[in-house]
């Protein structure tokens, strides 16, 4: 029997992985990825996914047959160990108990003679099945298979399986006695370049899906340009007419979400490379027929995040079955420049409900950025000052406690004084930095050291659950995750703000109070992601040697500082937008506007808001 020819006989699904549970029945793109694993020709299977596609069912019923219809030692190796026994306990387990073929064979799987193992699981036709985490150095060893399953291998520990080597290595080297081996290789894949999965499927006959056009009958894949949907008279999106276009262009007809069933049973794998024993597949998530995967849902999760490109990233992965390409450059300076707005720390708009700063310290110098907070991550740079001074005596510290002291102001003259503060405590003057936050422990002023990401699987947090205490002083910084909040910010300067409506995650910049070069080192650096050998790093580095980058790592900071308060902030209302020169109620005096030009409050007016607010 070929493998979909057995699913579809004999496998059921159970109640613990399936929201429908008994005969399986599979979609027609399953089954040629199904067959691969049981046609004599083929001995590497490269499957290249989205999510929601079936996968994971399918290399249940790889394990199903190889245990019913030709007895193997199988090997399946998943990104951790955790991952791994996972695996054993959810899917396998219930699946052996579920399918009649297989509970014969397997017998009572709860019985204490049974050979019956979560990392191990032994059947007495002959058959077993080890399960491996990629990140075990000892877990390769001692064993032999016929069917090695690398799953979501772009999920693999970048450095491999500790000092042993790649991991896929080593779990193909475990069936090399095997004249009728199979290999396959699944994953999601990530970052274009460095995807495991990607490198495979390039190494494939790179099979595609083919559908017939409803009204022309031309062959096509479901391409993600040819994906559409239309739009009301006033411009809003409507998700739910969600459809393709034939993309003949002699036809150019609607494909509708009706005629997904007729386009799937109809269709068929086609090569577009030659075979030579690697059979790859490529599959999205606008092929499946899951109800979760309609079009119509495809669409709005689009619309949701194809502004924020960090979420953008993760759709590309996870519904287009893509690897997404690293955008370097964090934003384009005079870009920013021309976004500034006519306010300034004392004007600041009625949606700021509270104020963080992040600090960087130097040998002669303590530059600091404050910043406003609305809703749904809405954030107002308020100034960036500059305090020159030697950092290691303590004048400049008292000037900038003095600083970080003062309050901003609203519009409506409610004044905001920093509710959190973070100071990079690496480098320059530590000492100095770990006894001002010392002393300033209940106003929530925090030492912090910064550190990236050694593992790209699973990115550092920005803000730590617990300080780490150093190894001399005894003190506690706070380990920053400062590539994690690189790569957030640098997706909220590609957000527009709203001149009328509150924008979620927007950074909006004020038009006087920061320096010439101010955005030339808010965009002083870029994301490279590396590959040297098996190892794969990504980092934030500077675009040229010496660049300044001082107003960078301070907004980097203040964001930190804003993830450690645990205040959730109400939505906020629709504002007014403020008057700009160049608008017909801007003032005829357009070298700066009216709220801009205004007099500096009086040293004396400070004082009395200070107090009153004390």
């Amino acid at each position: 029997m070929t493998l979909s020819q057995w699913a579809n006989t004999y496998a059921y699904l159970s109640r613990e992985t399936s929201a429908d549970t008994g005969k399986f029945r599979s979609f027609k793109y399953q089954d040629g990825m199904m067959d691969a694993v049981t046609d004599p020709t083929v001995s590497l299977i490269t499957v290249m996914k989205s999510a929601r596609v079936g996968y994971t069912k399918l290399l249940d019923h790889m394990v199903g047959y190889f245990i019913h219809q030709d007895p193997a030692p199988m090997l399946i190796v998943q990104p951790k160990e955790s991952d791994a026994r996972d695996y054993s306990s959810t899917e396998i387990a219930p699946m052996l108990r579920d399918t009649p073929v297989l509970a014969e064979i397997a017998g009572d799987l709860t019985s204490r003679a049974s050979q019956q193992r979560v990392d191990k699981r032994v059947f007495r036709n002959g058959a077993s099945i080890a399960f491996v985490g990629a990140n075990s150095p000892a877990g390769f060893r001692r064993i032999t298979a016929r069917i090695v399953a690398f799953d979501e291998v772009d999920g693999y520990p970048a450095g491999g399986a500790g000092n042993e080597g790649d991991q896929i290595a080593l779990g193909t080297k475990r069936s090399e006695t095997f004249w009728n081996r199979k290999i396959i290789l699944g994953s999601t894949p990530t970052v274009q370049g460095i995807s495991r999965i990607e490198k495979s499927w390039e190494e494939s006959d790179q099979r595609r899906y083919y559908v017939k056009c409803p009204h022309c009958k031309t062959p096509q894949t479901l391409k993600w340009e040819n994906f559409k949907w239309d739009k009301s008279e006033d411009g809003k999106h409507l998700s739910e007419t969600a459809h393709f276009r034939c993309e003949a262009a002699e036809c150019g007809g609607r494909i509708e979400e009706k005629d997904k069933l007729g386009l799937i049973n109809g269709g068929e794998w086609i090569a577009e490379k030659p075979f030579k024993g690697h059979a790859g597949f490529h599959v999205w998530a606008a092929y499946s027929l899951f109800p979760n995967a309609a079009w119509r849902f495809l669409a709005a999760e689009w619309l949701r995040v194809y502004k924020d490109p960090m979420q953008k990233k993760t759709f590309v992965n996870l519904v287009l079955g893509l690897p997404h390409q690293e955008v370097v450059d964090v934003a384009d300076p005079d870009a920013l420049k021309a976004r500034c707005e006519p306010y300034n720390y004392e004007t600041l708009p009625s949606d700021v409900r509270l104020v963080t700063f992040g600090a960087d310290t130097q040998d002669d110098r303590i530059e600091v950025t404050f910043v406003g907070w609305g809703a749904n991550g809405e954030s107002w740079v308020a100034r960036h000052e500059v305090l020159h001074g030697d950092t290691s005596k303590p004048l400049v510290w008292d000037e900038f406690d003095k600083l970080i002291g003062e309050p901003c102001y609203t519009d409506e003259g409610r004044p905001l004084v920093a509710q959190a503060g973070c100071i990079d405590s690496a480098g320059h003057r530590s000492e100095m930095v770990y006894k001002f936050c010392r002393d300033r422990k209940r106003r929530r002023i925090y030492a912090i050291i910064g550190r990236g990401n050694p593992n790209l699987s699973a990115p550092r947090m920005i803000w730590p659950k617990t300080a780490s205490r150093t190894k001399n002083s005894g003190d506690k910084p706070y380990i920053v995750g400062v590539d994690t909040a690189k790569d957030d910010i640098s997706s909220r300067l590609a957000i527009v703000p709203s001149e009328h409506e509150p924008t979620a995650r927007a950074i909006h910049f004020p038009a006087v109070g920061l320096s010439a070069d101010y955005f030339d080192q808010l965009t002083a650096e870029h994301a490279v992601t590396k590959q040297v050998g098996a190892k794969i790093s990504r980092s934030w580095v500077q675009k040229s040697t010496g660049a300044r980058n001082e107003a960078w790592d301070c907004l980097v900071y203040a964001l930190a500082a804003r993830m450690s308060l645990p205040i959730k902030l109400d939505k906020a209302p629709k504002r007014t937008p403020r008057p700009v020169a160049g608008n017909d109620n801007s003032p005829s005096d357009d070298t700066a506007p009216a709220a801009v030009r205004e007099e500096p409050k009086t040293k004396k007016r400070q004082r009395e808001r200070w107090g009153a607010y004390k």
